[in-house]
């Protein structure tokens, strides 16, 4: 059969791939709490066993989730469907996480239906990554249509828990083995390929005082007022931290066209009454860091911040925390994984991919450290708005990607 053959089917099955990514948006699997992970792989095993796929569902065991601090519901059930093509063929991995951020701002469209306008579809997790699992499945529909035969042994992992990191699932299925050769993770945006992810560690910092009325402030350390000498330490190891940059080149902004490292102080709780002084004041930082920094300095850095902080506040105690929720990621266009899959979007598009990382963070870092060659490109686009209100994508992308994986895996050289 020939590619252009192929192609065509894939456009005449475009309505199926809608309908299917419609589905997925129905289907609420936002985290916090994550408790729908059951009803989306059971909504996915079928359509994976049709196309002949053995699956597998694989539960995180409660010990590990135990390690995510959040409030968390349900239990975390990951799909594995694997099909083997035979002979000596080598294995390629796609990944897709099934979780979804929550919705915050008004949408101009219910963000759970999955609608279709002008072209685009909208909905939460349209483009990170539910348009990918639709666009993933589409490929693989075409090839079993059409009796080709894949170049590789395939294996599907559709994920829990991504989208706040410490254990997600594929960290489960990486350690238990079935995470297979090279990974293509369908993530971010069409014809960019991410060579690059930030690690991300949240860090808090607990200042503890002594809470009384007022009008007793003379009995009372104040926690707020005591969290300033420590804000001011960390502003100070924020400047040094962005002045680092990595080799990895990404999307240009206003302090340059390389990935840097990100501090900032993103929440801060204190007090509970207007005449009550309070006794405690948590901060919260998001902090990014890039492959060429090492996590351990990297949290060394910071308990050393706070303990200079200590000697400029009055406060009783500073109770430092620091939560690794991911690991960071890199690359290299040289990559075969990434050559192949460049490759495919040429012989599509006609047009080189872009290659770039990102201060995003990704539970890809975990996998390739394991050993497995990674390769990073989803089906958004810059007006994906990614976790944002009306976050949607580009039919035509779904289509485009659809068209690259049939080709590469059934079509292109190895």
């Amino acid at each position: 059969m020939s590619e252009s053959d192929a192609f065509n089917l894939v456009e005449e099955l475009r309505d199926e791939g809608i309908h299917l990514l419609k589905e997925l948006i129905k289907i609420k699997t936002v985290v916090p709490p994550g408790n729908n992970y059951e009803e989306i792989v059971s909504f996915l095993e079928p359509q994976f066993s049709e196309l002949g796929f053995k699956t597998d569902r694989v539960t995180v065991p409660e010990n590990k989730v135990k390690e995510i601090p959040l409030p968390l519901e349900g239990p975390r059930v990951n799909l594995v469907a694997n099909k083997r093509i035979g002979g000596n063929k080598p294995s390629l991995t796609f990944y897709a996480h099934t979780d979804v951020v929550p919705v915050e701002e008004k949408w101009s469209v219910p963000p759970f239906e999955g609608v279709v306008k002008e072209g685009r579809i909208y909905g939460r997790g349209a483009s990170d990554m539910k348009g990918f699992i639709a666009t993933l499945l589409l490929a693989l529909k075409v090839i079993e249509e059409l009796g080709l035969k894949p170049n590789y042994n395939i294996t599907c992992v559709m994920c829990t828990d991504e989208e706040i990191g410490v254990y997600p699932g594929v960290y489960y299925l990486e350690d238990k083995g079935y995470i297979k050769g090279e990974v293509i993770c369908g993530e971010a945006v069409h014809q960019i390929i991410g060579i690059g992810t930030a690690g991300a560690i949240q860090f808090d910092v607990t200042v503890k005082g002594r809470s009384a009325h007022t009008m007793m402030f003379f009995n009372a350390i104040n926690a707020i007022e005591n969290t300033i000498p420590v804000l001011e330490e960390l502003l100070k190891l924020k400047e040094k931290i962005m002045q680092r940059r990595s080799k990895v080149p990404s999307i240009p902004t206003p302090l340059g066209d390389r990935m840097m490292p990100l501090f900032s102080i993103n929440m801060i709780h204190g007090g509970i009454k207007d005449n009550i002084i309070p006794s405690e004041c948590k901060i919260t930082i998001d902090r990014r860091y890039i492959p060429e920094e090492n996590e351990e300095e990297v949290v060394a850095e910071f308990l050393q911040t706070v303990e200079a902080a200590k000697a400029k506040t009055k406060a009783l105690a500073l109770e430092p925390n620091a939560i690794r929720m991911y690991k960071p990621f890199k690359t290299t266009p040289d990559k075969p994984i990434v050559k192949k899959l460049a490759a495919a979007v040429k012989h599509v598009t006609g047009s080189d991919p872009l290659f770039i990382g990102a201060s995003g963070a990704s539970d890809m870092g975990y996998v390739a450290e394991k050993g497995h060659d990674v390769a990073i490109m989803g089906v958004g686009d810059l007006l994906s708005n990614f976790h944002g209100a009306d976050e949607s994508i580009n039919i035509e992308d779904m289509v485009k990607y659809a068209k690259e994986l049939v080709h590469l895996l059934c079509y292109q050289k190895i």
